[in-house]
């Protein structure tokens, strides 16, 4: 790399600013530009424009980072910034997402993996942490669990339940006072929706996402 990467650090924690600085200083390919414990101090005398990567916590006190993150993308959007916190809840990093940082990693996270992140984001990569990572496949997981249930319908997932349980199409038939050519509608209808094809596949999709449980 011929030139180092310019960084800024937004921290409302001076031992926290200190601790980075003194982490990063020694690293060729950074350049500290500067570090601030608000947004003010950063936005004053066009700080933004002297930077390619912005370190900045979520939490800024009064302030929010992901608040700072949007007026960012909206004037300054050759910026790529790097959320650096403790808060790891979905609804922050799906926020900071939405408010364009690149990368999301926690304040335990070792330096490789920062030095990594900065350099990831400074290509106009997405990187989270490891920790970060699973965070947020498991909500993406969970989201689309949440979007297959809500397009079953409540006979459909009745019929779930009586494969889980092991009857025939007969005896659901005959709980659901229905014909058993309605049940079997039904269990196409699901394996259509959830593109699986067998009752052990769908039971194993009601047992996996405790639709019903053993």
């Amino acid at each position: 790399m011929n030139n180092p990467i310019k960084v800024a650090i937004i921290d409302d924690h001076k031992i926290v600013l200190q601790g980075l600085r003194s982490l990063l200083i020694a690293e060729e390919q950074i350049e500290i530009i500067g570090v601030y414990q608000c947004p003010d101090e950063f936005l004053k005398n066009e700080i933004p424009l002297q930077i390619d990567v912005l370190l900045l916590d979520v939490n800024l006190g009064a302030k929010s980072g992901i608040t700072l993150a949007k007026h960012l993308g909206i004037h300054y959007n050759h910026v790529k910034i790097i959320m650096l916190t403790a808060l790891e809840d979905q609804a922050t990093i799906e926020g900071a997402i939405q408010a364009g940082a690149l990368g999301y990693i926690t304040k335990e996270t070792e330096k490789e993996e920062l030095l990594q992140a900065i350099c990831e984001a400074y290509a106009g990569r997405r990187f989270f942490s490891k920790k970060i990572s699973r965070i947020v496949f498991d909500g993406y997981a969970q989201s689309v669990q949440e979007k297959q249930e809500t397009l079953l319908s409540d006979r459909e997932l009745e019929v779930l339940t009586y494969l889980s349980e092991g009857l025939k199409h007969k005896e659901m038939a005959d709980l659901m006072c229905v014909s058993v050519k309605t049940v079997e509608t039904h269990k196409a209808n699901l394996q259509k929706k959830l593109n699986l094809y067998t009752t052990a596949d769908l039971v194993k999709y009601a047992l996996r996402n405790k639709i019903v449980e053993l």
